[in-house]
C-alpha cells in the first residue's frame, strides 16, 4: 500500500480509465471510459490508496469525474468510492465533488444526480463542449 502522500497515475485507454490521485494536494481526477472486465481487480489499487488517504486527508479534498461512459461494475465502484468519502467529510476533510457531462449527454448528468442523492457530500455539476 502507499502512503498518502504519493501519487498514483494511470494513463487512460479506450477500455481503462485515467486517474490521477494526487495525496500532496488532496486532488482526485477520473476521466474516459471505465469498461474493465475485471473492475473489482482494476479498481483495487485504487481503492487501497484511497484507503490510505482517508486515514490522514488533507483539509479538503477535490474528487472530479470527467467521465465519458462506464460499465455497471464500474458505476459500482464509483459508487463506493464516494461512499468511502462520506465518513471523513466534514470530519477530517471537506470533501467537494464535481461532475463534468458533455453538455448533449443528459444520461451522465443523470449519472452524477443518481450519486448525488445517495452521498452526502456538496456535488457540483458542470457541463462542458466536447
Amino acid at each position: 500500500m502507499q502512503p498518502p502522500m504519493d501519487v498514483l497515475s494511470l494513463k487512460g485507454t479506450s477500455q481503462y480509465p485515467e486517474i490521477l490521485l494526487d495525496g500532496q494536494s488532496g486532488q482526485l481526477h477520473f476521466s474516459g471510459n471505465s469498461l474493465p472486465e475485471d473492475a473489482r481487480g482494476f479498481f483495487e489499487p485504487i481503492m487501497d490508496w484511497i484507503n490510505n488517504y482517508i486515514e490522514a486527508p488533507r483539509e479538503v479534498t477535490t474528487i472530479s469525474f470527467r467521465m465519458i461512459y462506464y460499465n455497471t461494475p464500474s458505476s459500482k465502484i464509483i459508487f463506493q468510492i464516494l461512499k468511502r468519502f462520506e465518513t471523513i467529510h466534514n470530519k477530517l476533510s471537506r470533501v467537494k465533488i464535481i461532475w463534468y457531462y458533455p453538455d448533449d449527454d443528459i444520461d451522465m448528468k443523470y449519472a452524477g444526480s443518481d450519486y448525488s442523492e445517495n452521498i452526502k457530500i456538496p456535488f457540483e455539476f458542470i457541463d462542458y463542449k466536447e
